[in-house]
């Protein structure tokens, strides 16, 4: 009953939720630059300590662009996964 009804109503939502998840720790992992741990925050710390605004764009477009491209590969593989969607391509 649990894996033939309820995962696959609910897998979803879990997904969704990682989504968020994943997204709350690429938010996270930037900020990890202030105390000299590296990553894409490096960028923008460093154009910053600088007066360096053109690297603090760069920095800020490469996270924004990680965070675009995990949500979306996340969001279609939600999509891929829901039951109605299933149901229709069968």
């Amino acid at each position: 009953m649990i894996l033939q009804v309820e995962l696959p109503l609910a897998l979803p939502l879990i997904l969704g939720g990682m989504r968020g998840a994943i997204l709350q720790v690429v938010a996270t992992a930037t900020i990890a630059a202030y105390v000299n741990l590296g990553g894409l925050g490096r960028y923008i710390f460093d154009g910053l300590a600088l007066f360096d605004y053109g690297e603090v764009l760069v920095g800020a477009v490469l996270v924004t662009g990680l965070a675009l491209v995990l949500d979306g590969l996340l969001a279609l593989l939600a999509k891929a996964v829901s039951p109605a969607r299933r149901s229709i391509d069968r």
